[in-house]
């Protein structure tokens, strides 16, 4: 796994559960960034913000400072164990051309409310990729890192980073692949996710960059009239 970047992004997380999974990737050869995000004890051998930024910042910052070519992202919290890193590697690898793979979790013990929320964006993800998207914003997923920073710009670097980045791709026809994973039952810690709160600003990323990114070519026409360049240039800002 010489050519792998492993980013864990963790904020006051169990440091055992860390140094474990740090010590038995390394001993199969993959490089480990763990993002320490504000925690109120930082883990020692992390890379720390000083402040919570955010999850989707954290990844940034560890894809940023990876020097492998592809990256892995799991979380910090357990659930992602290391054998299913590693599936989900060998998966990529025997794809061959993949962009990215998708951990496709198998939950269990889900509430109702998150699983129709779920279901709801990932859903909604789908009409504008045009392909169903069987798990929108696992965060345990592999992909080539000199794609990924290209759409730092637009990116969530809150918990809708995952799906942001995940809706980038598809809508610039990047190749996407699903593969199922089991994940652990968190022991440590408790999510940080707020279901209204963080689902609102996850749809208003996927209507905003599957927007964007859908008509980039209609845009593109548009440019070569001056009518257009007038409307959303000096003439009507707002229509920009």
């Amino acid at each position: 796994m010489n050519d792998l970047t492993v980013c864990i992004p963790e904020r006051d997380e169990d440091h055992e559960i860390l140094s474990n999974i740090k010590s038995e990737l390394e001993s199969l050869g993959a490089e480990v960034i763990i993002v320490d995000d504000g925690s109120k004890d930082p883990f020692k051998d992390s890379i720390k913000h000083g402040y919570s930024y955010g999850y989707g910042s954290a990844l940034m910052t560890g894809i940023k400072n990876a020097s492998r070519e592809f990256i892995l992202t799991i979380d910090g919290d357990g659930q992602h164990s290391v054998s299913e890193a590693v599936k989900l590697y060998h998966a990529f690898k025997l794809i061959g051309n993949a962009d990215m793979v998708i951990g496709v979790r198998r939950l269990k013990d889900e509430s109702m409310v998150r699983f129709i929320g779920r279901k709801l964006i990932n859903w909604t993800a789908s009409i504008f990729c045009t392909y169903w998207l069987s798990d929108l914003n696992s965060g345990c997923r592999i992909f080539r890192r000199s794609v990924a920073i290209g759409y730092f710009p637009i990116l969530c670097r809150e918990f809708s980073f995952t799906t942001s980045l995940t809706l980038s791709f598809m809508c610039d026809r990047h190749r996407v692949e699903f593969f199922p994973i089991n994940i652990e039952k968190r022991v440590y810690g408790k999510s940080r996710v707020k279901l209204i709160k963080d689902g609102l600003v996850t749809l208003k990323y996927i209507f905003w960059i599957g927007t964007a990114l859908r008509t980039r070519r209609i845009r593109s026409l548009l440019r070569k009239f001056k009518l257009w360049n007038y409307l959303t240039g000096k003439g009507w800002k707002c229509v920009s």
